[in-house]
This record gives structure tokens, sequence and C-alpha cells, in this order.
């Protein structure tokens, strides 16, 4: 027969603890993940519309003097 016993209030306590530490560093590494999808986010948003420039210009609707200069 296996029996468990009850956790100490130290082990919980500690527990608790490096349950929050792990919580903070999660949160932080989200924070980090959100930043660098907004910056791909615009990244492909400005070739996006350099494409949909370049495309105009090939089909003759916009002079090319209108793109910007890469």
């Amino acid at each position: 027969m296996i029996t468990t016993s009850e956790p100490t209030p130290l082990a919980v306590t500690a527990a608790a603890r490096s349950l929050a530490a792990e919580a903070v560093s999660l949160q932080a590494r989200i924070t980090e993940l959100r930043r660098s999808l907004a910056l791909l986010d615009e990244q492909i948003g400005t070739k996006a519309d350099t494409l949909r420039r370049l495309r105009s210009v090939e089909r003759g609707e916009v002079p090319p003097a209108v793109l910007p200069r890469p």
C-alpha cells in the first residue's frame, strides 16, 4: 500500500514561488513575441504595399516616378 503525505507549508510556499517566477518569465516571453509579431506584420504590410505599387506600374496604372526608391 502506497501512502502519500501532505506537503509541508514550506514545500507549498516553494512551489508557489516557483510557479509565480515561471509565470513572470512566460509573460515576458509573450510580450516579446507580441512585439516581434507586430514588427513582422508591419514589414509584411510594407512589402505588400510595394508589390501592389509594382503591379500597378506593370499594368500602366501608376507612373514609375511614384514608386519609392529601394
